[in-house]
């Protein structure tokens, strides 16, 4: 049981953090960026073009922080829940919008 929860835990579990660290992370930061520049005035199809033009570079940053970092709780800390906080937010101003 041991060998098997190291293996977890040392390759199996950073993966994991990656992907869905990475997708949580930059879903929360897209959303926020378009909710935002709608806020202030921008076109909606502007600001998603350019949201997903910079959605792949975040999600790449992001996903190789994850397997450089030295500090790992920290690393899924901020992805996770700064992603949530992000989407949290985003979805506050999207209610402002529709108001």
């Amino acid at each position: 049981m041991t060998a098997i929860w190291r293996v977890t835990r040392r390759y199996i579990s950073p993966v994991v953090a990656a992907f869905l660290g990475g997708y949580l992370f930059t879903w929360g930061t897209i959303s926020l960026l378009i909710s935002g520049l709608v806020y202030v005035g921008n076109d909606f199809h502007n600001a998603e073009t350019i949201g997903f033009l910079i959605a792949f570079p975040i999600f790449l940053i992001v996903f190789f922080w994850v397997f450089i970092s030295q500090r790992i709780w920290l690393t899924y800390t901020t992805t996770f829940l700064g992603g949530a906080l992000m989407t949290a937010v985003a979805y506050w101003l999207q209610m402002l919008l529709i108001r």
